[in-house]
């Protein structure tokens, strides 16, 4: 990052992932039938969206050419999904740097997609 557009980022309210992140979050809801949660789950409710009773999605968006999901991620995300009877799914969506996405990808525990394929 430049210098210049690293001092220029508040003016733009952050990087074209952070400005991305909200709408991701809304599409995947409609596309899923489900809804986002209340401040991207910072509140009492955890994962960003949920289709009641099916899945839980924290969902991420990077403009890099790689995402790490951690175990952590994975933990806080499943907790939230299992105390519902629901499946904890993390959609991870690669964007070209200026928000347009190119590349979606879901990432379940084993189990999950055992489960769907049942």
């Amino acid at each position: 990052m430049t210098r210049e557009s690293f001092l220029n980022r508040d003016k733009r309210k952050g990087t074209a992932s952070h400005r991305r992140a909200p709408k991701q979050e809304k599409y995947l809801a409609k596309r899923l039938g489900g809804r986002t949660t209340i401040a991207s789950g910072s509140k009492g409710e955890k994962g960003d969206v949920r289709v009641q009773g099916v899945v839980r999605i924290e969902a991420k968006t990077t403009k890099n050419k790689s995402f790490s999901v951690t175990r952590d991620m994975v933990r806080k995300i499943e907790e939230a999904a299992l105390a519902s009877d629901e499946l904890p799914v993390i959609v991870i969506e690669f964007n070209d740097g200026n928000g347009k996405p190119e590349m979606e990808l879901a990432i379940m525990p084993m189990y999950a997609l055992a489960s769907l394929l049942a």
